[in-house]
């Protein structure tokens, strides 16, 4: 179930050049962000913008549900703007690609750093494996809909008639979108504190991701015990190409300890490393 949203916050960067620590903070990413409307984006500091579907929103409610408030309005509408919406446009406008780009690159390094600090003992292979978890498209896609994120997109009337809405590459790609703008509104620091808030209550919480990856389990197991990782191996496949199934044993040395049937070898994989997980923890 999804949490309660925090409530809209303000930012509590400082307006000066640079930081004490050399990170630039708010006026200079406000200065990058105003030459970026310059070159083509609509004024909407009046709070009323168009393009959201049939129901008109305000950035007002937008920014309670995101639980930020951005002082550079624009970032927001552009994080929010597909290219569709972009193409079909009579004014020239924004879309949302170049913040995306720079958006994922911060979730990584911000998913990273807490990883890093959050389990000192675990080596590079399962940190990788953690992060990927928490930062590919579907995880992000289910946090866009877990925070009822759903109406505040613009995308062009094609895009709309063919569920652009429900498309998780567009749902994840307005996630990493917004992160790139709060980091340009308001720094690396506050961008950190607000994914605290709004990412790890809503999906990325450690324990929760763990207890569903049988597979990176099953690999600490196996080096908590001083063994080589576990393999994987595909067993069968049947079935017409549009409805594979296959089958997968997992082993430990020469020994079998799993064994798991999915549409998919991922999910062939994680049911065998369950049954695996749970033979060594009864052991």
């Amino acid at each position: 179930m999804c949490p309660t949203l925090p409530g809209k916050r303000t930012s509590a960067v400082p307006s000066q050049t640079r930081s004490a620590s050399g990170e630039p903070t708010r006026r200079s990413y406000s200065r990058k962000a105003t030459q970026l409307r310059k070159r083509g984006s609509p004024n909407h500091s009046n709070g009323k913008v168009s393009g959201f579907g049939a129901r008109g929103v305000t950035l007002a409610e937008i920014e309670a549900q995101i639980g930020y408030s951005f002082s550079d309005k624009e970032l927001l509408v552009r994080a929010l703007t597909h290219r569709s919406f972009s193409q079909e446009s009579s004014t020239p406008t924004l879309d949302n690609e170049r913040l995306e780009f720079l958006g994922d690159a911060v979730l990584q390094l911000i998913v990273t750093e807490k990883l890093w600090k959050d389990f000192p003992t675990d080596d590079e292979g399962v940190l990788t494996h953690m992060r990927s978890e928490r930062v590919n498209g579907r995880s992000l896609a289910g946090i866009f809909r877990c925070r009822g994120m759903g109406n505040f997109l613009r995308l062009g009337k094609g895009e709309e008639k063919t569920g652009g809405r429900q498309k998780p590459s567009i749902q994840a790609g307005a996630i990493e979108a917004l992160v790139g703008a709060i980091y340009l509104d308001a720094g690396y620091t506050r961008c950190v504190q607000w994914a605290e808030s709004w990412f790890w209550s809503a999906g990325l919480n450690e324990k929760k991701v763990l207890s569903q990856d049988f597979k990176s389990q099953l690999q600490r197991l196996a080096q908590k015990n001083g063994n080589k990782p576990p393999g994987y191996r595909l067993v069968r496949e049947s079935g017409p190409e549009h409805e594979k199934e296959f089958e997968v044993e997992v082993r430990l040395g020469r020994k079998v300890l799993g064994r798991g049937q999915g549409t998919t070898k991922k999910a062939a994989e994680q049911v065998a490393a369950k049954e695996a997980v749970h033979k060594i923890e009864e052991a």
